[in-house]
């Protein structure tokens, strides 16, 4: 249980030092050196924890697995790329809580497809999400740090949908009785193509190869090993532990931006980021204990 707790908060801040990091090359950069060290890196850790756990999976390749987590791993990727688009557009005090905010949509499917109850605090808190992101869509002003706002806000929420439905399709393949390990077998293959992808990409095109120095190791490097340690942690603490306190990231994100991208944040979009945050930890920590 100790351990579960500590990888989560560890996780917390990897998630939030890789946003920040990420943030901040996603406006010094080319996109595409980006994307290629990204999946780069991603496919580094991912496979490296196979090589360390699961040795034997190396080497093989089943048709069957792969279609089974190839949704998982398709969101993943996609969202990759919008996470990008929303961090360059606008401040990233003010889409880091949104792209947190997924645990809205498990509660809006689960009535529409489910036919789930929606108790009312639910309902309040999904709400107070919803106003406070329109509230914050109609209070942004473009800036260096933040050249097209609203056009942030929108990718934030499109990435938002699409962690929510990848937390569902790797639900099910745990269900199915696959290992993450087949999960990070299956994504280092995929992640590794992609970089070679995008490699090919800055080649031959008029893009030019930027050299690995710290700022992208932070910058891409960070997230990918917090994403493993969370499955760690989910390993050795109940999820009703882990959830909450890894969520806890956009919070140190909306911090640490501050100070180091040095963004300014208006009252009212303080208040909005505020309301977004705690609601969107109630609706975790509520989706547990009732």
């Amino acid at each position: 249980m100790i351990v579960g707790i500590v990888f989560s908060i560890i996780v917390a801040i990897l998630w939030s030092l890789g946003e920040v990091n990420y943030s901040n090359i996603s406006k010094k950069y080319d996109r595409h050196n980006i994307y290629m060290y990204s999946y780069l890196f991603r496919a580094i850790v991912y496979i490296s924890v196979v090589l360390i756990f699961d040795f034997s999976l190396l080497g093989t390749f089943n048709i069957d697995v792969f279609l089974k987590v190839l949704p998982v791993i398709l969101c993943d990727l996609v969202a990759s790329l919008l996470v990008n688009i929303a961090v360059f557009n606008g401040k990233l005090s003010v889409v880091s809580p949104i792209m947190a905010a997924y645990p809205v949509l498990d509660i809006i499917l689960g009535a529409l497809l489910l036919k789930e109850d929606i108790n009312s605090i639910n309902l309040l808190l999904v709400g107070i999400i919803c106003i406070s992101i329109i509230a914050l869509t109609f209070n942004q002003k473009k800036s260096k740090r933040a050249p097209h706002p609203i056009k942030g806000i929108i990718f934030a929420i499109l990435y938002m949908l699409l962690v929510a439905f990848s937390t569902y399709f790797e639900k099910s393949i745990y269900i199915s009785n696959f290992s993450v390990y087949d999960l990070y077998y299956y994504k280092g293959i995929v992640y590794t193509l992609s970089s070679l992808f995008f490699a090919i990409v800055v080649v031959i095109t008029p893009t030019k190869m930027k050299s690995i120095d710290i700022s992208i190791l932070k910058g891409c490097g960070l997230t990918p090993i917090g994403n493993v340690l969370y499955s760690f942690a989910l390993q050795a603490a109940t999820i009703s532990i882990v959830a909450p306190l890894s969520s806890l990231y956009s919070v140190i994100t909306n911090i640490i931006s501050r100070i180091i991208l040095r963004e300014k944040i208006s009252i009212v979009e303080r208040l909005c980021i505020g309301l977004i945050i705690i609601s969107t930890l109630l609706l975790i920590i509520l989706g547990f204990i009732l």
